[in-house]
């Protein structure tokens, strides 16, 4: 049966208006006045034959490429002259609305041409759930030379709504040309024909695969992309990064690297929305709700040969989004002897890849799309350890042990059941391997020319770019051991005490700028348990929240250290805590973090904990006998580039003497100080050193104070001593041999 679109008019009582305003922080002037329900839709028909005949063209295809087709397009002419209900609000402007509903469709997407705003006008999408909203499209986005892709929402409704403010003209604005049918779900990545989600293998990113490669997600964005093909228009997903340049914070553009197969020229690249953030907040969570996505990008540079392209986003795309993160890089041809790949398998939420083995080299060809890569331009994944790609993980990248990208995905043959043999183009080939500065890396990411071939990625949370550094109290030499509390359960968990509150003190003297933390998991007795992490400051006791962050901890985290990280980077003058706070909601349910063992000097205590009625207390105060102990939680973030939290020197430990290897000897010129010791390593972690003896002693007609410590247990290296006595703080170096 020959199929055609049909225009008509219907009225349907979907009750959209001020209802949903509580709901929905966004400004569309229809959640914010009492305006009359939307009651015209265009109702267009399932276009099942094109469906039909692009299945039949996947089953029938040997392409090993990975970009996923999800949606046909719907030819359509569609503009406020022609279409669509118009309200006014007295003294502040017109509304245009219209509705558009696809039988059976299980995701829309608009594709816009002659768009062009006048200052103050906004135009707003949503589905008939209004779970998804994207927009304000306004005068920003006339950069992208009049065509607005918008981006696809689930479901088989959309309402389109214009606001125009009084004082413009409603003229021409725009015309929605397509309408992007979605046959399979954008929320399980199957045909509609099935139920399920990504391949069954897939690793979600925030399980515990994803732990240390919190940062990098951030970097990751899905792309979709329409494109013309024939008579009418196809949408796809890849996936892409956002990565790297070396150059000052405020000289970073918004480059997103990806594959030449999925963008490979200006229109496509204009064709594109990227949506950052699509993931579960917790390992096994539900499916979120999809982020609002940044909307066009310039073609930068790409090769064919190479299969890479380099896209930039709107200069105020990435400003817009919630803890972008720039991806660090690597144009080493050394062969990576372990990598981890991080991409949107189908189009669904963000997932991990490990392969623990070491990569080969390898030249990729397609000859279904005549793709052939320049020779041995490609590593190729013999085996995936965890996880696989499938079609939409095209243009993902894969990093290195130093979490730096080495390449990015073109295709294979990889799947759940047999995940061998992926190629990836190498970063070093499209570093420099041609000369056009169009068909390279190396003119856009070291434009200045400086040589550089590795960089760490950037965090514009923190302005941070290297490794985290991660600071706690608990040192190498010292061992981590669970405490029991007595009747029941632990020192770090629920209890007999009945205490709600576990936080580590953090010392600090510079401007910290903490964006997460480390917590040493010892004991989940339930499959999900909820915990609220936060950070606290204080001079003394945990006494002022500065941040609490509710999330659901799987039991997959048994003895492992969890990353948390929080929403918004916390910038704190002084000392601060860090901890978690928990629920008894079932007597047998347990949370425990691992402590340091016991140690004999009240000095090195640095647990606190929170009584049910909301007072906190030392560990060494409540505890009979004292226990002297440290929690198994670490501060991530930035704390100054040498580490000044445990290296700068308030005054100098004048003496300092050392006898033979096993034994500091620290002198003090008032015998009455009641001085409390830490010792710490190059690195700033905490090492535990035990104090054998302190006595008078005369030096010419002078006492001192003289204090022997035991340093026998430490491994050979340079350790800062510092001393404590009320308000004064002493620090001195000395050399194990």
């Amino acid at each position: 049966m020959r199929l055609y679109v049909r225009f008509f008019f219907i009225v349907i009582a979907f009750g959209y208006g001020t209802v949903h305003s509580g709901a929905q922080n966004i400004s569309a002037w229809s959640l914010q006045f009492l305006l009359p329900e939307v009651s015209v839709f265009l109702v267009f028909p399932e276009p099942v034959e094109k469906i039909e005949q692009l299945l039949e063209e996947e089953r029938n295809s040997h392409s090993v490429l990975k970009g996923y087709l999800y949606a046909v397009g719907i030819e359509t002419s569609i503009n406020p002259k022609t279409s669509g209900q118009w309200d006014t609000i007295p003294g502040k402007g017109y509304v245009w609305r219209t509705g558009i509903y696809a039988e059976n469709a299980l995701s829309l997407n608009l594709f816009i041409e002659n768009y062009r705003m006048q200052s103050g006008m906004a135009l707003y999408v949503y589905n008939h759930s209004m779970r998804n909203i994207v927009g304000p499209f306004d005068v920003r986005n006339n950069a992208n030379g009049g065509i607005l892709p918008v981006q696809s929402l689930p479901g088989d409704t959309l309402i389109i709504e214009w606001n125009i403010p009084i004082h413009t003209s409603p003229d021409n604005n725009f015309t929605i040309t397509s309408i992007g049918y979605g046959f399979r779900d954008m929320e399980t990545g199957v045909e509609m024909s099935r139920l399920g989600t990504a391949a069954a293998c897939n690793v979600d990113i925030n399980c515990k695969s994803g732990n240390y490669w919190q940062r990098e997600r951030r970097a990751v964005v899905r792309l979709e992309t329409t494109v013309q093909k024939d008579k009418s228009k196809e949408t796809r997903y890849c996936t892409g990064t956002l990565v790297n340049q070396a150059v000052d914070a405020n000289l970073k553009k918004p480059y997103i690297l990806t594959a030449h197969h999925c963008i490979s020229t200006p229109e496509m690249a204009q064709s594109t929305t990227f949506v950052f953030g699509y993931e579960k907040s917790y390992c096994g969570g539900s499916t979120p709700s999809l982020p609002a996505g940044v909307t066009g990008s310039s073609l930068i540079a790409t090769k064919r040969e190479l299969d890479f392209t380099l896209l930039e986003l709107p200069a105020d795309g990435v400003t817009a989004l919630h803890n972008p993160y720039y991806a660090g890089w690597s144009a080493s041809s050394a062969t990576p002897q372990s990598i981890t790949g991080i991409h949107h398998p189908q189009g669904d939420v963000k997932k991990i890849s490990v392969a623990s083995s070491p990569l080969v080299t390898g030249t990729f060809t397609d000859k279904e799309t005549d793709l052939y890569c320049a020779s041995n331009a490609h590593w190729i994944v013999k085996r995936w350890s965890e996880g696989t790609t499938e079609n939409g993980s095209s243009g993902s990248p894969i990093f290195n042990a130093e979490h730096k990208i080495v390449g990015t995905l073109s295709g294979g043959t990889a799947t759940c059941p047999n995940p061998i043999d992926d190629y990836y183009s190498k970063f070093s080939e499209q570093w420099n391997k041609y000369p056009n500065a169009g068909e390279s890396l190396k003119p856009w990411l070291d434009p200045k020319n400086k040589g550089v071939t590795s960089l760490w990625g950037y965090d514009p949370v923190t302005g941070y770019e290297n490794r985290l550094d991660i600071l706690g109290n608990i040192g190498k030499n010292e061992d981590r051991i669970l405490i029991e509390s007595g009747d029941w359960g632990y020192l770090t968990s629920q209890n007999d005490r009945n205490w709600i509150g576990f936080a580590e003190k953090i010392r600090n003297d510079t401007v910290a700028k903490i964006i997460g933390m480390e917590v040493h998991i010892a004991e989940i007795s339930e499959p999900d348990v909820k915990v609220r992490f936060a950070v606290w400051s204080g001079p003394d006791l945990p006494v002022t929240l500065l941040y609490e962050k509710e999330t659901v901890v799987t039991a997959e985290f048994n003895n492992y250290p969890m990353h948390i990280y929080i929403d918004q980077p916390l910038e704190i003058t002084g000392d601060f805590f860090i901890g978690y706070s928990l629920e008894y909601d079932d007597p047998q349910e347990i949370f425990a973090v691992y402590q340091s063992e016991k140690r004999p000097l009240t000095g090195l205590s640095t647990m606190y904990i929170e009584e049910s009625n909301g007072s906190w207390m030392a560990l060494d105060e409540y505890v009979m006998p004292p226990i002297y102990s440290s929690l198994g939680i670490r501060a991530l973030g930035a704390f100054g580039k040498e580490k000044q939290l445990y290296l700068s020197t308030y005054k100098e430990l004048k003496i300092v003497s050392q006898h033979g290897n096993n034994n500091i000897f620290a002198c003090f010129e008032d015998p009455s100080v009641t001085v409390k010791f830490e010792c710490y390593d190059t690195s700033g972690r905490q090492m535990m050193v035990k104090e054998t003896n302190r006595n008078m002693v005369m030096f010419g007609n002078t006492a001192y104070l003289q204090v022997e410590l035991d340093v026998s247990n430490l491994p050979p290296g340079i350790y800062l001593i510092r001393a404590f006595d009320k308000n004064k703080i002493l620090s001195g170096k000395f050399v194990k041999l």
